[in-house]
């Protein structure tokens, strides 16, 4: 009896040590922090000089419906977009994974048949160390799927934002096509006047209802476009937008510079998907420890309960197996994630640059319309007076009343990418990853 209670004594032992170990590593990662992460209001302040504000507000009667700012549409995606449903799925199967890693294996009951029966009971015991590194490393998912939903709620912010402004673009190119069509149809008005008094050919009148119809059908494909933003945008949303909504936020006018070495420093730092490939390489080089004591043996005490009651402690002999192929092909897989951060590190500095050159292109562009839009404007007031005077012909009107609609129509894609090519600089740098 004394040796039942003597390996039953070692099972506990064994078994409370580990669990001892893996608590204090446990609550030593859990109060290890590194440096504080830089929320998103203080990346954009540091990079581009200013606090996040996407635009000017527009005046509360413009409104048909719920007003909603960028802000506010970035909270809505982060509380209903289905991804991360998923993602919580994801993480409940590595907390599983967790279970599985720990779990015991069950105790053999052997029954012996023949002139002697007996009964032996043997339960296998792994060595603390083999069992704490297997752990370990499926701890890791956890956290690299925390990882994951970081890197997907940046790109989420991303996309939101282009989503956003380009509905407000849709928006816009809605408005200025009814007034394009309200100009053409005031155009067909003052030539259909000249024809009837004479003073202006039949073929001014056809010409004048053509480019009316082109303007009306242009009006019904920019609110067909219209429609199809505000679906796309409510998806991202998990269809959780108000049934009606206007956009409280507008195009800004100009772009303030951005400060690319700084963009880049923060990105090198804390962006999510290097974040997300460290916990990677982490969990593989936790992996390699595990191969590296897979091997280890294990221990196997049991009681013989027949006639002849005993004890027995059995081990294995690692001979002939040392786990080398497990070892090379954990190896080789770390070095592969390895290679994949450093490829993503350089890929990042290249994004910053090619996105901050895309930002101040579209800064330039921007600041080029200065005085274009009045002097089109005026150009096109004044050949409609000559017009109707009498004193210019309807070719020069017509030449006008385009070069004011294209003036327009590039001033508002100019707000466009500039917007887009913003949002493409601060998706390079990572900003959003902390939003909740």
């Amino acid at each position: 009896m004394r040796s039942i209670h003597s390996i039953a004594l070692l099972a506990i032992a064994l078994a409370l040590t580990d669990c001892a170990r893996m608590g204090t590593r446990t609550a030593d990662r859990d109060s290890a922090s590194g440096p504080p992460r830089q929320q998103a209001q203080e990346i954009v302040r540091l990079v581009f000089g200013e606090t996040d504000k996407p635009g000017e507000r527009l005046a509360p009667h413009s409104t048909t419906g719920t007003l909603l700012a960028l802000a506010d549409v970035l909270k809505i995606a982060n509380k209903h977009n289905p991804t991360f449903a998923e993602f919580e799925a994801s993480r409940e199967a590595a907390r599983a994974e967790v279970l599985q890693a720990v779990a015991y294996p069950n105790p053999e009951l052997e029954l012996g048949v023949g002139t002697e029966p007996g009964l032996a009971l043997r339960q296998q015991i792994e060595l603390p160390a083999k069992r704490r590194s297997r752990r370990a490393a499926a701890e890791v998912s956890e956290e690299i799927v925390r990882r994951e939903t970081d890197v997907f709620r940046a790109t989420l912010r991303a996309e939101v934002s282009k989503g956003y402004y380009t509905l407000l673009h849709q928006k816009r190119s809605v408005a200025l096509a009814a007034e394009i069509l309200r100009i053409a149809q005031e155009v067909e008005r003052v030539v259909a006047r000249r024809v009837q008094s004479g003073e202006a050919p039949e073929i001014d009148r056809v010409k004048a209802r053509v480019e009316a119809l082109q303007a009306a059908r242009a009006l019904q494909s920019q609110q067909r476009s219209e429609r199809v933003g505000q679906a796309m945008l409510n998806a991202l949303c998990g269809r959780a937008l108000p049934a009606k909504f206007d956009l409280a936020d507008s195009f800004r006018s100009g772009l303030p510079a951005a400060d690319l070495n700084r963009a880049g420093e923060i990105a090198l730092a804390q962006h999510p998907t290097l974040h997300r490939l460290a916990e990677v390489v982490r969990q593989k080089q936790l992996v390699v420890q595990r191969e590296h004591r897979a091997w280890y043996p294990d221990l196997t005490p049991g009681i013989d309960l027949g006639a002849d009651m005993g004890a027995a402690l059995g081990i294995q002999l690692p001979l002939w197996y040392r786990n080398r192929g497990g070892i090379a092909a954990a190896q080789a897989d770390l070095r592969k994630t390895e290679a994949e951060l450093a490829r993503v590190r350089q890929e990042i500095e290249r994004d910053i640059e090619t996105s901050g050159q895309a930002y101040e292109s579209a800064r330039e562009q921007l600041a080029a319309f200065g005085s274009l839009r009045a002097a089109a404007t005026e150009a096109l007031r004044i050949e409609t007076f000559l017009y109707e005077q009498g004193e210019t012909e309807f070719l020069q009107l017509l030449d006008a009343r385009r070069t004011a609609q294209q003036t327009e129509t590039e001033y508002l894609q100019a707000l466009y990418d500039a917007a887009i090519a913003r949002v493409e600089l601060e998706r390079a740098i990572g900003i959003g990853g902390d939003e909740q």
